[in-house]
């Protein structure tokens, strides 16, 4: 070998050195990138040539390859705690929001109102005859309806917010998707002569960590350089290409669930971590599930008070009451969804009575509400009810067009009232009864009693300054509700706010927990891939020292040349 090998020599000395020098200038440039993965240079020595004979020296050295330094294993399953830690919080805060929309533990809360209401009718069994306190019963029950209606509002409009919410992440996770399927193009072009684009490669993995903040995914590289992601086991970029999601809405009864379906086959993906899995999940489980915990609450309030209020008496009677709640077909049976009653009445009676005022002389009919499904043909229709109440002695009853009962005296000398109803039906109808509504949505108090607090009834058979009603419905507090799972209307709602605050303070320590999680897999991440600046400053100096040492060496034999030049 001669000089010009030694140049070929001192060459390749400084291009690995500059190579390895421009390496270490990238890492500390991007130290503090998001997603940048830490590379280093692999330098090998050039091959070597003989001689002499069995005489063999090196040619140099060369850059064999630049290494992107990454742990896959546990890339996955740092994404994984990333979807993790999003859903935790997600939820977290969701129910952050449903606690503070149900501001119990405060003045102004269900548990207080509710309180006042019971202790209201308290007050009127102590005064039954005082119209002073009627109307404090029923200031108390607007209060009570008005904070219901306007807590089923705000989590009806939270509910809206969450499902705008879902879109947003929807349509996000798509960009991503179509990102990554971009990304993947790129590689696979740059990368089509061998060796990796790594730069490429942190992209796409930014955008995977990005994509796992909606939904949990796993991702798997196929030959070409291209990777497929899945979701669970179906691919949402399958073959290097996105498939799309989108969010599919389907009632169910009488409420809209959400499902995530891949748009190409319409395949139900099955996620609950992640902004998007988490939220999805977390809408029906909890904020729907509070909404409907309400409006079973409220639609148990509205019966058994007017179950109770019904069959008592006010100060004085009825010249005429039409029912509250319409009958859709007035020849089905009235259990049948066909009447479309809200509230179910069932085999029983109640009396009706008509109070001459001028002789104060009282008659009384008894109605048999036959309910019981032995035969069918003979069951209570709202016709068959009108029948059996029009042929009670000085009573008048008929079907408005929009399928509601009136009953009505002969003549004003007349007054109606009611008592006895082990049916249920005049609270299903909504006859003397002091709520109206069906539910949270509207609840409220009946009009008729609202603008006649002497109709409020506290009293029971017919007797002056009886307060047995009024005992009665202040007791409903803590009296056992067969449509509440058998506890009382207090303890129905106290263990509702008790499951929430459970789960708040659950919700709290998983997402506690899960950033710890996640804390820790970016630390040995950072640990494996990222840049160290004591490491990279000790590789600059040794590459520098290198790359001096090359030049150094071209500069000896460049006067090796001038040398021999001048000999000539």
């Amino acid at each position: 070998m001669g000089l010009s090998g030694s140049l070929q020599i001192g060459r390749t000395g400084l291009i690995a050195s500059q190579t390895a020098i421009e390496l270490t200038g990238q890492n500390l440039a991007n130290i503090a990138t998001p997603g940048y993965h830490r590379q280093s240079i692999d330098l090998t020595s050039a091959g070597s040539q003989e001689i002499q004979r069995d005489i063999f020296i090196g040619r140099g050295v060369q850059v064999q390859q630049i290494v992107r330094h990454i742990h896959e294993s546990l890339e996955s399953r740092l994404r994984t705690s990333i979807a993790d830690q999003s859903g935790a919080l997600e939820r977290q805060q969701l129910l952050s929001q449903i606690e503070s929309l149900e501001n119990e533990l405060s003045d102004n809360d269900l548990s207080s109102h509710l309180s006042a209401f019971f202790g209201a009718w308290n007050e009127l069994a102590n005064s039954p005859e005082d119209n002073s306190v009627r109307t404090l019963v029923l200031q108390q029950a607007r209060t009570l309806g008005g904070f219901i209606r306007g807590l089923r509002e705000d989590m009806a409009q939270l509910r809206e917010q969450v499902d705008a919410a879902i879109d947003s992440i929807a349509s996000t996770v798509n960009d991503l998707l179509e990102k990554i399927e971009a990304m993947n193009g790129q590689l696979v072009l740059s990368e089509a002569g061998g060796g990796q684009a790594n730069g490429l490669r942190d992209q796409r993995d930014a955008l995977l960590a990005e994509l796992s903040q909606y939904i949990e995914v796993s991702a798997v590289e196929q030959n070409s350089g291209a990777i497929d992601v899945f979701v669970g086991s179906l691919p949402i970029i399958l073959n290097g290409k996105s498939r799309g999601v989108e969010l599919r809405r389907r009632a169910v009864g009488d409420r809209l669930e959400i499902d995530l379906v891949i748009q190409d086959d319409q395949s139900v993906l099955q996620t609950t971590s992640g902004r998007l899995g988490a939220l999805a999940e977390a809408r029906d489980a909890d904020l729907v599930a509070a909404i409907d915990t309400l409006d079973r609450f409220a639609h148990e309030l509205i019966f058994q008070i007017n179950r109770i209020h019904s069959q008592g008496q006010g100060l004085g009677g009825f010249d005429s009451v039409t029912a509250a709640a319409r009958v859709d077909d007035p020849a089905a049976v009235l259990t049948s969804a066909a009447a479309g009653l809200e509230f179910t009445p069932r085999h029983g009676s109640f009396q009706v009575h008509l109070t001459q005022k001028s002789t104060g002389q009282r008659t009384t009919g008894v109605i048999n509400v036959d309910l019981d499904g032995i035969n069918s043909s003979a069951d209570t229709t709202l016709q068959s009810l009108v029948t059996d109440l029009d042929a009670v002695a000085n009573l008048f009853a008929s079907i408005t067009p929009d399928g509601r009962l009136t009953i009505q005296a002969d003549s004003a000398d007349f007054e109606i009232t009611f008592s006895d109803d082990s049916s249920g039906m005049l609270a299903a109808l909504g006859i003397n009864t002091f709520f109206v509504g069906s539910d949270a949505r509207d609840i409220d108090v009946n009009s008729v009693v609202d603008r006649s607090p002497a109709l409020v009834a506290a009293a029971q058979g017919h007797v002056p300054g009886d307060n047995r009603t009024a005992l009665a419905l202040a007791g409903l507090r803590n009296q056992a509700v067969p449509g509440l799972d058998g506890l009382s209307l207090t303890e129905f709602w106290d263990r509702h706010v008790g499951d929430y605050a459970a789960r708040a303070a659950q919700a709290e320590l998983e997402q506690e927990a899960t950033t710890v999680v996640r804390e820790n897999l970016q630390a040995q991440q950072q640990s494996a891939s990222g840049v160290n600046t004591d490491e990279e400053t000790i590789n600059l100096l040794a590459f520098q020292r290198a790359y001096q040492g090359s030049a150094r060496f071209l500069v000896v034999v460049d006067e090796l040349l001038q040398t021999l030049l001048s000999l000539v």
